[in-house]
């Protein structure tokens, strides 16, 4: 899986740089940083709203972004990005908490369009994502559960919507929320209706 990974990943990279790059549009490459806020959606995971938490993460990547004048911008990036979720109940008067982490490569395709204002320029984004899981794990009360199967599926997809502010031309900071649209939990049950939901902030740095 980390082999495919890798391809996919120098795959887009290099189909990336072969586009075309008209004159009026302006290449950057740069760094993101920044934490995820996970909790699952879908009709199932509804039904576990009670004991379903919050669980926070990290966020961070690599993006390359083509600006075609002041306004549009095709944005790609490569992002490491933790998800899963936190389960929290009571059992036998004692507060018991488990948490699915799930870590994933996600590569977003992004279409963003700016305020074209002098200093700082709002802008908003919006577009597909693809994920693919490097680990999961499953603990309780702090201690690892061994798992014999997996628990999320290999493959992620979903759609990203997002908006932020442009700090002169290196700097920029953005909120947007990650909208799973597959069915992750790799029970052989497709009729399971658990997807991964996760809200991000990032601070970008181009070069």
């Amino acid at each position: 899986m980390k082999k495919l990974t890798t391809v996919l990943i120098v795959m887009a990279f290099a189909c990336l740089l072969a586009l075309p790059k008209p004159a009026a549009a302006g290449v950057q490459f740069g760094l993101k940083l920044g934490a995820n806020m996970a909790k699952p959606t879908g009709a199932d995971a509804a039904e576990l709203a009670d004991t379903l938490k919050t669980k926070v993460g990290f966020a961070g990547g690599i993006f390359l972004a083509f600006n075609f004048g002041k306004v549009i911008t095709i944005q790609t990036e490569v992002l490491y990005t933790m998800k899963g979720a936190t389960f929290e109940y009571t059992d036998v008067d004692e507060t018991v908490q488990e948490k699915l982490y799930g870590d994933y490569i996600e590569i977003p395709l992004l279409l963003k369009l700016r305020i074209p204002t002098p200093g700082i320029q709002p802008f908003v984004f919006a577009g597909p994502y693809a994920g693919f899981k490097l680990h999961e794990k499953l603990t309780a009360a702090g201690e690892d559960v061994p798992l014999e199967d997996n628990i999320l599926k290999n493959n992620d997809y979903g759609a990203i919507f997002g908006g932020g502010l442009q700090l002169g031309h290196s700097f920029h900071v953005d909120v947007r929320y990650s909208m799973g649209l597959q069915k992750v939990l790799d029970s052989g049950v497709d009729a399971i209706d658990f997807k991964n939901g996760v809200w991000s902030a990032t601070l970008g740095f181009g070069f």
